[in-house]
């Protein structure tokens, strides 16, 4: 689906720049929706407590170590941009046409280098990727409450939905690559993928990391 069609069955929306930033605007509710790294909700994270992040404990383990990283749905990047924090190199993965011009425009502006963004869909290449960690974090079912308080879930529910099948099929791929790791986010209170027991767990108050050795 290209971007005239996307906006056209969402007509809530209008494309535009705001304050030289590529940014979806809603016309109701008068907000815009950009991607921003140097957001204070992201240099929080990324600074002090970057090594407390869920995310880089799964995915870097105990050890910390660098590493090459599938980020198979990178959504807004903030995984992408705190996995990239490390050192490690990522290659993420966004096949909407929308999320990937904001997605775009918002690694541009922030000039970050070891971030390569693809326009693709990672199911064609989960199972031939050369990265040592594959990470997997799909859409699922937002509250109402949560989705209208959070102006890129909103977003999110509107262009992109509930992926309910992506996990799966990510994962069903992804066993059959040469990767080191599998890291799938979830729902606290979730089933796991597949009904496979992971190798070990992250889990915080909102949402876990199964982790699979391979």
């Amino acid at each position: 689906m290209d971007l005239d069609l996307l906006l056209s069955a969402n007509p809530e929306y209008q494309i535009e720049l705001f304050d030289r930033q590529l940014s979806l605007f809603h016309k109701k509710d008068k907000h815009h929706v950009f991607v921003d790294f140097n957001s204070k909700q992201l240099k929080f994270r990324s600074q002090a407590h970057l090594n407390a992040e869920l995310i880089i404990k799964a995915v870097l383990g105990k050890k910390k170590q660098t590493t090459s990283i599938m980020d198979c749905t990178a959504g807004f990047g903030k995984d992408s941009y705190l996995m990239s924090l490390t050192g490690s190199k990522i290659i993420a993965y966004e096949n909407n046409p929308l999320m990937y011009a904001l997605l775009k425009d918002g690694l541009n502006r922030a000039e970050i280098d070891n971030i390569s963004l693809r326009k693709i869909d990672a199911l064609r290449e989960v199972k031939i990727t050369n990265c040592e960690v594959i990470y997997i974090d799909p859409m699922y079912p937002a509250t109402k409450k949560s989705a209208k308080n959070n102006k890129q879930m909103m977003f999110l529910q509107a262009f992109v939905g509930h992926q309910s099948e992506m996990a799966e099929e990510l994962f069903i791929q992804a066993k059959q690559s040469a990767a080191k790791k599998i890291v799938i986010k979830r729902p606290v209170k979730a089933a796991f993928v597949l009904d496979k027991k992971p190798t070990s767990q992250i889990i915080g108050k909102a949402a876990r990391f199964d982790v699979y050795a391979l």
